[in-house]
């Protein structure tokens, strides 16, 4: 008898399997179902957020009209106009932030020279019918699942009220009330994101969330002294590396004393500094111009120590060369945001610290020229850190830089 028979006649007669219960079944089937949502998800999210469609036509050719920077400001307009998608938005992907883009675009080409108006450009009236179809119940304009809905909002605000058309008044309305309910309140807990904004009610925050905030609200007629921005002007105080911060060390970390800003309570986009075993927060330059930009547009006076601070240190740290202390991340980001609160600030020239003299415009808006691509876009060649690869996003901050530019060039004396 071989060895596989002996072992056949010791086995047992097989046992009939038992049956599975329909719970587990159910169960089962319920753990196949999210696996495949969260692949979709993720599917969605990294291959089609920022998604845009192939234009349907190519650049136009424009007749210099004798201003250099207003040529390259309607060539990038051009191309955002190739890049409209069909249902308005400027962007494809089924789960990203389509308000906030298609916001970005509308903004920059209203504030531009030209000032464009839907009257004049039906496809504007397109895009901000698709920004108000977004509105949701408690007033944000949002794809709520990204959990970016007061930055959304407070994009889709400021394009809103750049159109000037009463139509969207509620909408505006509405939004703007959202924006107050976000703001992080209670003092007497002693939370460090006091006085600030979260990307959702009661969710992470940031200075650079807080700053675009303070933005949209002041574009919807909130004063200087309303209890949002003093208490904002807490938060700000709060993320300066300078003497008036009263809470100088939060996670284990000490603020500095160069008079910039960190991007949240703790954290800064900058490597830190270490002396004598403690970790310095260094400021960088996006945060730095954002904390002077939210001073200004809440109307806190040069003569305040804050402000003072902040304005010494962009005469210590100006650089057109990348955002400072942070290489080329972010970098038309920072472009925008120096050139909102330089024009803010209200002075054309400055002596940096190392003595020469800048006409900041002129030299700004010849930077951002000189980085415009041949088919009227631009992008940051050098990295892809928050988006900045997307050409339609990066164009739109171009233009709002350049705009700026323009208009404090032009300014009448």
């Amino acid at each position: 008898m071989s060895n596989v028979e002996k072992l056949s006649e010791k086995s047992p007669a097989p046992v009939a399997p038992r049956s599975t219960p329909l719970w587990q079944k159910a169960l089962k089937l319920l753990g196949i179902l999210v696996c495949l949502l969260g692949a979709g998800a993720a599917y969605v999210f990294y291959f089609e957020t920022p998604g845009h469609s192939t234009p349907t036509r190519g650049p136009k050719q424009f007749a210099p009209s004798g201003d250099t920077l207003v040529d390259s400001i309607r060539r990038g307009a051009d191309f955002l106009m190739r890049h409209q998608e069909e249902d308005g938005h400027f962007s494809k992907g089924m789960v990203d932030p389509k308000p906030a883009f298609t916001a970005l675009i509308v903004d920059a080409l209203a504030r531009s020279p030209e000032h464009f108006h839907e009257k004049d450009h039906p496809f504007l009236k397109k895009a901000a019918g698709a920004i108000v179809a977004k509105q949701q119940p408690n007033g944000s304009l949002c794809t709520p699942v990204l959990n970016l809905d007061t930055y959304s909002t407070a994009m889709s605000v400021l394009s809103l009220t750049a159109l000037e058309n009463p139509e969207y008044q509620p909408v505006i309305e509405k939004a703007k009330q959202f924006l107050l309910d976000v703001q992080y309140k209670d003092d007497e807990a002693n939370d460090p994101n006091f006085g600030s904004a979260g990307y959702t009610k009661g969710g992470r925050t940031s200075g650079d969330m807080t700053a675009n905030w303070i933005e949209a609200l002041k574009a919807t007629g909130v004063k200087e002294g309303d209890p949002a921005f003093k208490n904002a002007e807490k938060f700000f105080s709060r993320l300066q590396n300078t003497e008036t911060n009263d809470k100088p060390n939060i996670a284990g970390k000490q603020a500095g004393n160069d008079g910039g800003f960190n991007y949240r309570p703790g954290e800064s986009k900058a490597q830190d500094d270490i002396k004598n075993g403690v970790r310095i927060l260094k400021s960088y330059g996006l945060m730095s111009y954002a904390g002077l930009k939210s001073f200004m547009y809440m109307n806190v006076p040069k003569d305040d120590p804050r402000v003072a601070s902040a304005h010494k240190w962009v005469l210590d740290n100006y650089t057109l060369d990348e955002n400072k202390n942070i290489g080329s991340d972010g970098l038309f980001y920072y472009y925008q945001t120096m050139a909102k609160a330089l024009a803010s600030y209200g002075e054309r020239e400055f002596t940096s610290s190392d003595g020469k003299k800048h006409d900041w415009p002129k030299e700004l808006s010849d930077k951002i020229i000189s980085l415009q691509d041949p088919d009227g876009s631009w992008h940051n060649k050098k990295s892809a850190r928050w988006m900045e690869n997307d050409s339609v996003m990066v164009t739109a901050f171009a233009i709002r830089a350049l705009s700026i530019c323009h208009e404090v060039m032009n300014a009448k004396k």
